[in-house]
């Protein structure tokens, strides 16, 4: 593995989530922390007196830097992507890519034309037992897939708070459609290969004057001819409860968890009808780190200093156009 310095640009999920990820990767260095905030929190300022502080983004375009992590609202960081054109610096940015899908097709096509190594951080993608599961099904273990089902339910702070920001405004970027819907289209086409929305329904409430939507129900169809029926919603009260149940020819598999933390204490259920073997498989959970998704930033990041290295980019962009199409 080659050692990399690095700029992570961002404030809050770039110091919870990408932060503890990269001080526990001895390949990484980080040089500059950089948000426009920066410089009012003195807990950051203390902690970080090694590292060189900036407000300014495009500060963080120094010679010396080999990779720039990216944590940041879509509308900037769609102007950082095209920014980082004329460097083609290596660089690491979020979900959804930008808050246009053409926007975000142009972006994609321009980073792959210029050869710019990228990805993107898609959770679930990264986690063991997903992983797992894509391979019980790439290997037919259980013959051909009949049907699949997602139940997302979750909390989200911002909306539970009623907060009025990017993150709660769907046509900035946010909403459950961009933040979570998105991480189940990528992982669903992960799983069954390309698939296209056959209906879709959502329930709006209103805050602030902002319509979201509270609830979408979707069906899917992959190309041979599977269907999936997915169904989110935003709670609020109890833990949030994520559960894919896969049937095949010769058995059913169930994916879940119920917990606080979105990645943490995931279980595997494999049931095989022909053999009746059944086998249960409970995620690892990386102790060193407090938020469950620092684990999966960890090992994308450990993947990314690889040299053969497999990009998210196309997954999240074809969640993104799947959403495009939710109006």
């Amino acid at each position: 593995m080659n050692n990399m310095n690095v700029a992570l640009v961002g404030s809050n999920f770039a110091l919870r989530g990408y932060l503890p990820a990269i001080k526990n990767i001895k390949n990484l260095k980080l040089k500059i922390l950089c948000s426009r905030n920066i410089f009012k929190s003195h807990k950051i300022y203390n902690n970080h007196k090694k590292i060189k502080l900036e407000y300014n983004w495009k500060k963080v375009f120094r010679s010396d830097i080999d990779l720039i992590i990216l944590a940041v609202p879509p509308k900037v960081q769609i102007e950082i992507l095209n920014y980082n054109l004329k460097f083609k610096k290596k660089i690491i940015f979020e979900k959804p890519i930008s808050n246009n899908i053409n926007l975000s097709k142009n972006i994609i096509r321009m980073i792959k034309r210029k050869k710019i190594k990228s990805d993107i951080n898609l959770t679930f993608l990264n986690h063991q037992l997903f992983v797992k599961t894509r391979n019980i099904i790439k290997k037919q273990k259980l013959g051909k897939i009949l049907n699949f089902k997602v139940l997302w339910s979750f909390r989200s702070f911002d909306l539970d708070k009623k907060i009025k920001s990017w993150k709660t405004i769907e046509n900035q970027g946010g909403g459950i459609k961009n933040i979570f819907l998105t991480h189940v289209f990528s992982y669903c086409e992960f799983f069954f290969g390309n698939c296209k929305i056959t209906n879709y329904e959502y329930k709006i409430s209103n805050f602030k004057g902002i319509d979201y939507k509270r609830k979408i129900s979707c069906s899917i169809k992959n190309q041979d001819g599977s269907t999936g029926k997915i169904r989110l919603f935003a709670k609020k009260k109890g833990v949030q409860e994520h559960k894919i149940t896969i049937k095949f020819e010769k058995g059913q598999i169930q994916l879940f968890t119920k917990s606080k933390d979105w990645t943490k204490n995931f279980v595997l259920k494999i049931h095989n009808e022909i053999s009746k073997k059944r086998k249960t498989i409970k995620s690892k959970n990386l102790s060193k780190f407090k938020d469950g998704r620092s684990n999966q930033i960890f090992i994308m990041l450990k993947n990314f200093l690889k040299k053969k290295h497999h990009s998210n980019i196309d997954y999240c962009l074809n969640a993104e156009y799947l959403n495009s199409t939710i109006r």
